[in-house]
């Protein structure tokens, strides 16, 4: 199989937008020797640290522009702390296979941007794991010993490491990388401001990795 590998923050819009297109593309040019492998890269623990959540509010905005069909506006009371939790169970996703690794990832995504959940809170950790039908028993072990920590933060070290930009960074089998890829964006006077954004780079990213398998 190509491993398509991509590290970024579950609370990033960017990185919701390029997983859309990751999935989106990969079906459209049904390239199923193509898996994602998704690398825990959480702001919070990095020197800059997370956006506010007036910035991040403000990126959901923007980046809903691009992809509009998979945003809908955050009315939940509480807003999200802590997302170390939501990264343990997206590793837990990945030691049930490699399907379901890349579903429970998606499906956290959706489920803050599109549903609004609070995804630092365990109950709502739990109920995604419900809605997708996965042994919602079994996360909760996962949870309270916290079995995949460890596997976070080895993918957070191995990410400054490797010099990532930011959420998200994907790398190719070949080692290529590519920050954002098709999006630039830039901030002026507290507002993101999308200067360019070509998604045919998806196209592209996987036509490269189904050629390097």
């Amino acid at each position: 199989m190509a491993v398509l590998r991509i590290w970024s923050d579950l609370r990033c819009p960017w990185a919701y937008v390029a997983t859309v297109r990751l999935h989106r593309m990969r079906d459209h040019l049904s390239a199923d020797e193509v898996i994602f492998e998704h690398r825990a890269y959480p702001l919070e623990l990095t020197e800059a640290g997370l956006h506010s959540e007036h910035a991040t509010r403000a990126e959901m905005v923007a980046a809903a522009q691009l992809e509009s069909s998979v945003f809908s506006a955050y009315d939940n009371p509480t807003w999200p702390s802590s997302y170390l939790a939501a990264f343990e169970a997206q590793k837990w996703g990945y030691s049930l296979s490699q399907d379901i690794g890349e579903e429970f990832d998606f499906a956290l995504r959706k489920a803050f941007f599109l549903h609004g959940h609070n995804l630092s809170m365990r109950d709502e950790l739990l109920e995604v794991a419900r809605i997708e039908q996965l042994p919602v028993d079994q996360l909760t072990g996962a949870l309270d010993d916290g079995r995949f920590r460890k596997d976070v933060m080895t993918d957070f070290y191995e990410a400054i490491d490797l010099g990532i930009e930011g959420s998200p960074q994907v790398f190719l089998p070949d080692g290529a990388t590519h920050h954002n890829p098709g999006t630039t964006v830039r901030w002026e006077r507290g507002l993101p401001i999308i200067e360019a954004d070509h998604p045919s780079v998806y196209e592209e990213l996987i036509q490269l990795s189904a050629v390097d398998w």
